[in-house]
């Protein structure tokens, strides 16, 4: 039972980071999603991050109630809490796109704002 939930968890990573890449496709330097999606499914997308979160948490408390010793879980399971530690990065990365996004924007808007003031300065003179 317990081969089969790794199994399970393996895939549903697998198909996690599958998506998440095809869905921010920019943070790796494609210009568009190599297969389109609907933003009924980004919105679902966001939800299975969380899904996944909980999945990889509920793994690695089972893997620790077996082990129970601190210092051989670590040793045998870093990549696990490795994988659950980067979920709530990736979660950061969109975070961190829509403050770019946010930034740049600003950016834009001062440079306007300086354009007018500088066009009325010129028609006083």
């Amino acid at each position: 039972m317990a081969k089969a939930f790794d199994v399970f968890v393996s895939a549903l990573v697998m198909f996690f980071f599958a998506g998440y890449l095809n869905i921010h496709s920019d943070l790796i330097g494609l210009a568009q999603d190599p297969v389109p999606v609907s933003a009924e499914m980004e919105e679902f997308w966001e939800y299975f991050t969380w899904i996944v979160f909980g999945v990889l948490a509920f793994d690695i408390y089972l893997k620790y109630r077996k082990v129970r010793d601190v210092r051989v879980f670590l040793k045998k399971h870093w990549l696990d809490i490795l994988m659950l530690c980067m979920m709530p990065l990736f979660a950061g990365f969109k975070v961190a796109k829509l403050s770019i996004k946010l930034v740049k924007g600003m950016k834009m808007a001062k440079s306007g704002f300086k354009a007018a003031h500088g066009a009325r300065k010129l028609q006083k003179k």
